[in-house]
């Protein structure tokens, strides 16, 4: 139970320092639409993964097993990746088709990749078909989530920068 401890302490941080954009970046004038939608990409799967992070040590708490707990939080992350990142990209293209932004091809391409393999993984862990615990699948979901925000984070402050 400790990692998930940990794991929410680090999705803290991440959530933090990407806060600190805001104060960086400047005046909201200074923001276009779509940077908005980048940063609510940033901020979801960053406060998502410190919620996801602390849903097995709630569980546990209420007296279900880890393995369990860990597979119910397989499958709340591959809910929650799937409905939030839904509505985002279609703010995004939505924002594009208006003209008021520009497809990042290569941004994209790498974002989405990894958001196909997050919960692909997450689901197939959940469902029993990779080898190991559960326990050490979630884990390693909530670090992939949180390398997810990370590189959007990165990107955002490039993209931004130019």
């Amino acid at each position: 139970m400790d990692i998930f401890h940990t794991l929410a302490e680090v999705s803290v941080a991440i959530t933090g320092f990407s806060s600190l954009i805001i104060i960086f970046r400047g005046s909201s004038s200074e923001w276009t639409s779509q940077d908005f939608v980048s940063f609510g990409f940033i901020l979801s799967w960053s406060i998502g993964s410190i919620f996801l992070s602390l849903l097995p040590i709630v569980l546990v708490e209420f007296g279900m097993d880890i393995t369990a707990a860990a597979q119910v939080g397989l499958f709340s992350t591959t809910s929650y990746m799937i409905v939030v990142g839904a509505v985002l990209t279609y703010t995004e293209f939505r924002i594009i088709r208006a003209g008021d932004g520009q497809l990042k091809s290569r941004t994209n391409i790498w974002s989405s990749t990894l958001f196909v393999v997050i919960v692909a993984g997450a689901l197939q862990a959940g469902l029993g078909n990779l080898p190991g615990p559960p326990r050490a699948w979630y884990a390693a979901v909530i670090v992939l989530l949180m390398v997810h925000a990370t590189a959007e984070m990165g990107v955002f402050v490039v993209r931004t920068t130019r």
